[in-house]
């Protein structure tokens, strides 16, 4: 009978975690971790993943030489929740409509060292140094109340990754960590009343200390592959009630990677 009692407290107070974050401004979301896997100057590599839901991401990047590669890419996030009330009494009926939407967009950079396949054949090693130039985009609206909370944010970190690729080419695992700090900025709303709570949760921190790991499977044929990264984003200085940052997040993102050498042909 008691944890019966426990279980149901447990289950109504993750509820109400839930709908609190539902209701609550977004500052940030993860962009998927970019893993190159590049193994000889001229590597070049192309993905496109989502999460099938509400997120995206574009990324491609190049071995400028034998162990120097960079990528580029661009990550999209949307969320809209809408909610309808109706009150009715004997003689009216009043219909009240909330519309809940969040946008962000995020550019991605990163430069840094591989193990080059001469030196190691299978086995991947690659760390970045990694750059991210974002923004977030809050709104609600309810039967003609318009009100906006939107802003920028800048992410600096480093990102290490572990792999191995089969001899075909046709498999590869990788394990990657992204440890990062994040500042926000350009803080703009139209109604600072409303959005207090949220202001409140972004000014709580001048930064946050972010690690995001990120397991990667890709399978296929030697050049083209279906790509899956489990991942689970950690933010170490946070919390879930106080600050802008989830101190727990996590994503699944599938989709397909294109691999080449451009200069395959030239030697």
């Amino acid at each position: 009978m008691i944890m019966k009692k426990y279980n149901y407290i447990f289950i109504v107070s993750m509820a109400c975690v839930f709908l609190m974050s539902a209701c609550r401004a977004r500052f940030y979301t993860p962009n998927r971790n970019p893993v190159p896997l590049f193994q000889d100057a001229g590597d070049l590599y192309v993905d496109a993943s989502t999460n099938l839901v509400n997120k995206y991401d574009l990324t491609a990047g190049y071995a400028l030489t034998k162990n120097i590669g960079a990528y580029a890419g661009y990550a999209g996030s949307a969320l809209k929740t809408t909610y309808t009330y109706t009150d009715s009494n004997n003689t009216t009926t009043n219909t009240t409509n909330e519309q809940k939407r969040y946008n962000g967009d995020m550019l991605n950079l990163g430069i840094g060292y591989f193990l080059n396949k001469a030196e190691s054949s299978q086995f991947r090693f690659e760390v970045f140094g990694d750059l991210a130039l974002g923004n977030y985009r809050n709104s609600y609206n309810s039967n003609g109340k318009n009100v906006f909370l939107n802003g920028n944010f800048t992410r600096i970190g480093i990102m290490p990754n572990v792999g191995y690729v089969s001899s075909d080419s046709k498999f590869a695992i990788a394990y990657s960590i992204r440890a990062s700090q994040i500042m926000f900025s350009n803080t703009r709303c139209n109604d600072f009343s409303f959005w207090q709570t949220d202001l409140d949760r972004l000014n709580s921190k001048v930064n946050y200390t972010m690690l995001e790991h990120a397991l990667l499977f890709r399978a296929g044929g030697e050049h083209v592959k279906f790509q899956m990264q489990f991942g689970m984003y950690h933010g170490l200085n946070s919390d879930e009630i106080v600050n802008a940052i989830p101190l727990f997040n996590a994503s699944i993102m599938v989709g397909l990677v294109i691999n080449a050498n451009l200069l395959e042909n030239r030697q």
